[in-house]
């Protein structure tokens, strides 16, 4: 029998091959869109008859997240396996138990503390996405440049997206603070006792307060400018003044806080109207709502979310010892507050004024008619718009991610979900026969909670 390779010119046999490799690859098509023969898992079917796998883009996806988070990478991560089900919902939700406080009785005899679970809920609120196309063939052969012209972009507005929510909740619930709205610590006084002094008041607050290091911080630019202008010996002295600039992050610990970031989510708050002289209107008032006088009248948004009061004669005390550490306690204001006519008004705080027990919060409960300060003046800051930067143990604050559902019926629809890591995200993809297009999108499901406020200290700038 003549051989294939003697029987025909090579012109023919490159022909011959060409249309038996089409030949199957049809044939191969055919079984996949009549349902003979199943797709290869994982992969996307392209109207060019091109196959390209998404994993790519998803491994680029969840590094870059990973890297270029900044307040989500210093927070507490420990709840997302509680939420690694399939097809989470919005609005799941799990409960995290706090650590349980104990009363010391002096003598012989015992008195059991009575143990008091005390718990917060971490719920899943937000889902965010972003979109965008892309062809099978740029996807083939063009991926690191594909990533670096359109993918990492809309990465990093995700990435932006989750840490901008996470810092902007999360303060409103601290009501430690330091500092003086509208002032950068350091942008006033000598240098560098004036940039320091405000960060070592947060410490000082913090380890009175039993908060175990280490210490993360997180600054506005400006603040991060002041501290670094007054402090480069400080933080360099070895020299290495260079990797204080790397970014987001100073070169050393210091100061007594081991972490240093710069973030633009550092969040603004616009302090309350305030107005005449407040004072606390009854004595001997505990619990999470005190009733004030002294506004002046009728004032809309007398007190805003977030406000930080003080009550003239209510310490900050020590948790274990419940001893007064000698400076006034901060109450967080937890929700606006419009001043009457009759000028007596109802203030929502935390932590609640608790005088005895384990779980005591402050010194004594406020006597009748004791000053009520906002950042430490009855009403010098009213209306200023002030950074907040924070400083706090990372168990402070929670973040949680959860593992979207995966819908079926599509070109890809794909998750890449990372238990180390402490990420999860899903792809989709589709297309739209109609207009001829092909849209991605890449969702994250992720709640922000903040477990242990007394945790953190916020920082005014």
């Amino acid at each position: 029998m003549t051989k294939f390779n003697e029987r025909y010119p090579e012109a023919v046999r490159i022909a011959l091959l060409c249309l038996s490799a089409v030949c199957a690859i049809a044939t191969h098509f055919f079984l996949v869109s009549t349902g003979w023969l199943d797709a290869p898992a994982g992969l996307l079917l392209a109207v060019t008859n091109t196959f390209a796998t998404p994993d790519w883009l998803m491994r680029k996806v969840a590094r870059r997240l990973v890297n270029n988070t900044v307040f989500a990478a210093n927070v507490n991560r420990s709840y997302d396996s509680s939420y690694k089900q399939q097809g989470v919902k919005m609005g799941d939700t799990v409960t995290a138990r706090l650590p349980q406080r104990y009363q010391v009785t002096v003598g012989a005899v015992m008195v059991a503390t009575p143990l008091t679970d005390q718990t917060v809920a971490i719920t899943i609120t937000d889902q965010s996405n972003i979109g965008f196309e892309y062809d099978s063939w740029h996807a083939t052969l063009e991926v690191d440049d594909y990533m670096e012209r359109y993918g990492n972009p809309a990465v990093d507005a995700l990435v932006n997206n989750i840490d901008y929510t996470g810092l902007a909740r999360c303060y409103l619930n601290v009501s430690k603070s330091v500092g003086v709205p509208a002032v950068v610590p350091g942008s006033t006084g000598t240098l560098p006792q004036a940039a320091t002094q405000t960060y070592l008041d947060a410490v000082t607050k913090l380890f009175d307060a039993a908060v175990p290091d280490p210490y993360v911080a997180m600054l506005t630019s400006d603040m991060h400018a002041y501290l670094m202008n007054g402090t480069i010996g400080l933080f360099s002295p070895s020299g290495a003044i260079a990797a204080n600039f790397r970014r987001g992050q100073f070169g050393n610990d210091a100061l007594g806080i081991d972490r240093w970031f710069k973030t633009q989510n550092a969040p603004t708050h616009v302090v309350g109207a305030l107005g005449g002289t407040p004072l606390v209107n009854g004595a001997g008032q505990t619990g999470a709502t005190i009733l004030g006088d002294g506004t002046g009248g009728a004032v809309t948004g007398y007190f805003k979310q977030g406000d930080v009061i003080r009550f003239a004669g209510v310490n900050e005390i020590n948790p274990l010892s419940h001893q007064s550490v000698g400076r006034l306690k901060d109450f967080v204001v937890t929700a606006d507050v419009d001043a009457p006519a009759a000028a007596t008004l109802s203030i929502p705080i935390s932590p609640s004024i608790i005088i005895s027990g384990p779980w005591r919060t402050c010194s004594a409960a406020p006597a009748n008619n004791a000053a009520i300060t906002t950042f430490g003046h009855a009403s010098s800051y009213a209306a200023l718009s002030t950074p907040q930067g924070l400083v706090y143990n990372r168990d402070a604050f929670c973040l949680v991610m959860a593992d979207l559902m995966l819908p079926r019926g599509l070109w890809v629809s794909e998750r890449i979900s990372n238990a180390k890591l402490g990420i999860s995200i899903r792809m989709l993809k589709h297309h739209d026969i109609i207009n001829d297009v092909s849209p991605a999108r890449l969702d994250t499901a992720h709640g922000w909670k903040t477990i242990r406020e007394t945790l953190a200290c916020r920082v005014c700038s």
